[in-house]
């Protein structure tokens, strides 16, 4: 059950569900709990990005928010290179992870 909401990030074109991407997260952990592939590769950058969900609710200033984009960029860019070398089919044909990846790909285009 969730006890608040994560607040979504929008721009004039387009909106990013942060609390989706943050269930879907949880879900993944949920999936793979005890696979050794996604523990050592995925979840520290999964653990960062849930980290700076949790940091959205408390935005004021746009530079901010700029900064958070940035950052949700720079992890972006981290799973895709792990995903690279990573030879779990199971995790890559994931449709929680897939989510995860094709929501945050919007923070390539928000800016």
């Amino acid at each position: 059950m969730k006890s608040s909401e994560i607040n979504p990030i929008k721009s004039d074109t387009m909106e990013i569900d942060c609390q989706e991407i943050y269930d879907h997260i949880i879900a993944c952990q949920r999936e793979f709990d005890g696979n050794p592939s996604f523990e050592k590769n995925i979840l520290p950058t999964l653990n960062e990005i849930e980290e700076l969900l949790f940091v959205v609710n408390d935005i004021e200033l746009f530079g901010e928010m700029i900064d958070i984009i940035y950052r949700f960029r720079l992890r972006l860019r981290e799973l895709e290179s792990q995903i690279k070398f990573l030879d779990d089919e199971n995790i890559t044909n994931s449709q929680n992870f897939s989510y995860i990846l094709n929501e945050m790909s919007k923070f390539k285009e928000i800016i």
